[in-house]
C-alpha cells in the first residue's frame, strides 16, 4: 500500500505540516510527502489539451498527479482560510480536472484522509469541511475513510496543542 501525504498549508512545519508527518509516521504503509508550497503549482487554465494525454501547464502539477495516481492513500491537509481550503491546497485539486477528462486516469476507489486546521474553537467550518467529503472526492470515485479537523489550533507546530488530533490521526493510520 501506497500512502502519499499532501500538504496543503504555506506554513512549514505548521499544524497541517505536523498531522501530516505524524500520520505518515504511523502507518506501516509506503509513504511520500509533498508540501505543496514548495512546488510550481498553477491552476487549471480549461484548455481541455489532458484529453489527449497530460496537462500542458509547465509546472510540478503532472509530477504530483502521477503520484496521486500511483497511490492508493491520499492524505491531504489544508487549513481553513476565511472559510475554505488554502490556495495551494485549492490548486491541487483543481488539476483533479486532467483525471477526469483523461479517459486513461482514475481516482476510482483510492481512499482519502482528509485532515483540516483552524484557529476558530467551535465547528463553525464543519458543513464545509464535509462538503469536500462529496465534491471533489467521492466525484472523483474516492472513498473518504477519516476527516480530522483540529480547531482553535494556531499555534505553529505546537505539538502540545495538536496532542489530541495528533493521536486521532495516528488512529486513522494504524486502521490502514
Amino acid at each position: 500500500m501506497k500512502v502519499l501525504g499532501v500538504v496543503g498549508s504555506p506554513r512549514k512545519n505548521g499544524n497541517c505540516d505536523v498531522l501530516v508527518k505524524e500520520f505518515l509516521d504511523a502507518t506501516e504503509a509506503d509513504t511520500e510527502y509533498i508540501f505543496l508550497n514548495h512546488k510550481k503549482l498553477l491552476g487549471c487554465n480549461a484548455c481541455m489539451a489532458c484529453e489527449h494525454g497530460d496537462c500542458v501547464i509547465d509546472d510540478d502539477g503532472n509530477e504530483i498527479i502521477a503520484k496521486l495516481l500511483e497511490a492508493d492513500v491520499l492524505v491531504l491537509a489544508s487549513p481553513i482560510y476565511y472559510g475554505g481550503i488554502s490556495a495551494q491546497a485549492k490548486t491541487f485539486i483543481d488539476r483533479f480536472y486532467q483525471i477526469s477528462r483523461g479517459p486513461e486516469k482514475s481516482l476510482e476507489g483510492k481512499k482519502v484522509v482528509t485532515i483540516m486546521t483552524q484557529a476558530q474553537p467551535e465547528d463553525v467550518f464543519g458543513d464545509y469541511i464535509r462538503s469536500l467529503d462529496k465534491m471533489p472526492f467521492e466525484y472523483m470515485g474516492m472513498e473518504v475513510i477519516g476527516n480530522v479537523t483540529a480547531m482553535g489550533t494556531q499555534d505553529r507546530g505546537d505539538k502540545e496543542e495538536l496532542a489530541d488530533y495528533i493521536k486521532q490521526v495516528k488512529e486513522i493510520a494504524s486502521n490502514l
